[in-house]
């Protein structure tokens, strides 16, 4: 039994180490840099749970917007977590004007409030012709947890591409989602991810902490499973990406 453990502590170690040698690197085509690039997500604590690794990369090389579709309100802390958010974003290096947060009673944070896809496009339509992105980044159909709302906000941000409400000419990516394994892997991940993704950013040490530092300003949300979260997520350190365009007839 003793050789079996020390074995796999070495093999563990030695991916970590691995993953480590990987951090600051990036797999965009070289045409990205100079971009407008607008994150949507579905709740306050999102941009920097799941996404925090390509805003930092985005910050660095071009204009990052972002649009929050809901105040996330579940628990009557609506008001509280718009401050979160704000400070959060700020602590990434985005400014208050790239920030918008939607007023839609029809999209509501909750996992029993369905989103309708109607309502989030009709949200990312509007926001996108204020700050006309080159690039959308959102959650993929499986929405990384799982949650409702980020299933919606993936497929409300598809509707909207498909059905003319935003310019043909904006490339969408999604983040993807991985299984529970990979998910809390943290720096072991970015080994994988580097062969395996076309497209994928692996966070500095520098911006792993920036990332932290973000998280720390959603004070309401920082329960015991979330701190664990932040220390063994993948998300925190590589987020790996995928093209969802499917061209629409019709041009801007």
């Amino acid at each position: 039994m003793y050789p079996i453990i020390v074995s796999l502590l070495t093999t563990i170690t030695a991916y970590i180490f691995i993953g480590v040698y990987y951090l600051g690197t990036a797999r965009w085509p070289s045409s990205y840099q100079n971009k407008r690039v607008l994150f949507v997500t579905s709740h306050p604590d999102d941009e920097c749970m799941f996404f925090g690794p390509t805003i930092r990369y985005f910050r660095s090389v071009g204009k990052v917007f972002l649009l929050c579709l809901s105040n996330g309100n579940h628990d009557g802390l609506g008001e509280v977590r718009e401050e979160e958010l704000e400070g959060s974003a700020k602590k990434m290096g985005v400014p208050r004007e790239h920030l918008k947060i939607a007023d839609n009673e029809g999209l509501q944070d909750g996992p029993s409030n369905m989103w309708r896809v109607e309502h989030v496009g009709e949200e990312v339509s509007k926001f996108a012709r204020q700050v006309d992105p080159d690039i959308i980044i959102t959650f993929d159909r499986y929405g990384v947890s799982g949650h409702p709302n980020h299933i919606a906000t993936s497929k409300g941000v598809n509707y909207a591409y498909k059905n003319h409400m935003i310019c043909n000419e904006i490339k969408i990516y999604q983040l993807e989602s991985v299984n529970i394994i990979r998910k809390y892997s943290s720096f072991v991940d970015c080994f994988f991810s580097s062969f395996a993704s076309k497209v994928y950013n692996i966070a500095s040490l520098r911006d792993i902490i920036n990332i932290q530092g973000a998280m720390k300003h959603h004070k309401s949300q920082l329960t015991w499973f979330r701190k664990l979260y932040v220390i063994f997520s993948r998300y925190m350190v590589v987020n790996t990406l995928k093209s969802a365009n499917v061209q629409p007839a019709w041009e801007c």
